[in-house]
């Protein structure tokens, strides 16, 4: 993305709603703009930069903010730029989101569409809610650039019913490479095939989970490394993992080169089985570069918790890849005992799991039917009725917009509130024991 010299600030000023909840605004001593709180819980306001509308198709904001006492840290600094008198719609803006912790600020930046329309680009700081405290915001730059080129991406799903027979890991090793080998030639660039695909079938308990279990890197794994690598596609898929004493259900995301860059041991277990059957969960959800785009993986019932989604993706992922067998929400009727598949629940379930997170799923059923590939603005675009192998194409550089010009992805994150989601993380269950002399 070709990038221009910075434009020249034409002007700044203090802005606030109302002056009753204005901060004190003040010009540092370097240049810096300076936002401080009036003393009230409401206090809203900042500093407004103007910038001319510059002529390149977008723009890239950066700048640099340090604070000093502020009530909620991060909660309390809000950066958007905004186009000023544009009057195709009330407003038209994009957030600045922090994508840089330093030892003495952080950086805050945005990709923004230029608008034609308006007659002036405004950057507003501001320092938000915070009774206490200041903000002191400096080194701005806005340069133009040009569009971002497009990242394509065609994502496949595949899976399909056990054929007669007995299983076995050599039975199933052939299956799904099978399967690989009809979604290379469609061009699929990143596959996701199922859920503890190599032992899927075979017996399952106490006894057989340790046996079963195959260890990470090793031969078993070697035959999907090998078909990347012919093929120039990378692949998704989970297995269970012998780890010395302890077993994982775990996800391996292997490159097109056939390297295996990444492993995701399944944090919500299957309950009561999976626990009892002496499964040791994971405890993170990393999310990993793959041919420049930000990869994260989910192993079926991560689906019913909203977090295995939200974590990854808070964390910068674009394409989440899960392996699954089912979801026991995705039944017409919730009682107890073997039930049916109800494809119009199981859409809405993973519609708005990748709306809410603005993140591409690609989802593999073992049994294939319900495997396809959802779209951050809800859309299902591709779903298989029965087919083993489908796929989708994407462009990770063509977000959706909102009413307001801005991207979902950050208004996603722009709004949310992480001080005030305490119990989420655990807060309000301390460990009661915690130094409790014995």
């Amino acid at each position: 993305m070709a990038m221009q010299p910075t434009l020249k600030a034409k002007r700044a000023r203090p802005w606030a709603p109302r002056q009753e909840i204005a901060p004190v605004t003040r010009k540092g001593p370097h240049g810096e703009l300076v936002a401080a709180s009036n003393g009230s819980a409401g206090c809203y306001g900042g500093w407004d930069v103007v910038y001319p509308v510059p002529p390149s198709e977008y723009i890239k904001v950066r700048i640099k903010a340090r604070w000093d006492r502020l009530e909620r840290s991060f909660d309390s600094v809000q950066i958007g730029a905004l186009w000023e008198g544009d009057k195709t719609f009330y407003v038209n803006w994009e957030p600045l989101l922090p994508t840089a912790v330093r030892k003495d600020h952080v950086v805050y930046e945005a990709l923004v569409q230029v608008s034609h329309t308006a007659k002036e680009l405004v950057v507003r700081s501001c320092l938000a809610w915070s009774a206490t405290g200041e903000i002191r915001f400096f080194d701005a730059e806005v340069r133009p650039c040009a569009k971002p080129r497009p990242r394509r991406w065609r994502l496949g799903a595949a899976g399909t019913p056990h054929p007669i027979g007995t299983p076995s890991v050599e039975s199933n090793t052939r299956l799904y490479l099978d399967l690989g080998t009809q979604a290379a030639a469609a061009g699929v660039d990143l596959l996701c095939l199922p859920e503890v695909m190599l032992q899927w079938g075979l017996p399952c308990d106490e006894t057989t989970m340790a046996p079963m279990a195959i260890g990470v890197p090793g031969k078993e794994i070697e035959p999907f490394q090998k078909l990347a690598q012919k093929e120039k596609m990378a692949l998704c898929f989970s297995v269970f993992e012998r780890d010395k004493e302890l077993v994982h259900n775990t996800a391996l995301l292997i490159d097109k080169g056939g390297n295996l860059v990444g492993k995701y041991r399944k944090v919500h277990l299957a309950p009561p089985l999976e626990i009892w059957w002496g499964v040791t969960p994971g405890h993170d959800f990393p999310v990993f570069d793959l041919h420049g785009a930000k990869v994260c993986m989910n192993i079926c019932m991560d689906s019913s918790a909203l977090e295995s989604a939200r974590v990854p993706a808070r964390r910068g992922a674009e394409i989440l890849l899960m392996p699954i067998m089912g979801d026991h929400r995705a039944v017409s009727e919730w009682r107890w005992g073997y039930s049916d598949f109800d494809v119009k629940r199981w859409c809405e379930i993973q519609s708005v799991r990748a709306m809410d997170n603005q993140i591409h799923m690609v989802i593999s059923r073992n049994s294939g039917y319900g495997s396809g590939v959802f779209s951050p603005t809800g859309e299902v675009l591709a779903l298989s009725g029965g087919k083993t192998v489908v796929w989708a194409d994407v462009d990770l550089n063509d977000p959706p917009r909102t009413t307001t010009g801005a991207t979902f992805r950050g208004v996603c994150w722009f709004e949310r509130r992480e001080p005030t989601y305490g119990p989420m993380l655990g807060k309000d269950m301390r460990d009661p024991f915690e130094n409790v002399e014995s």
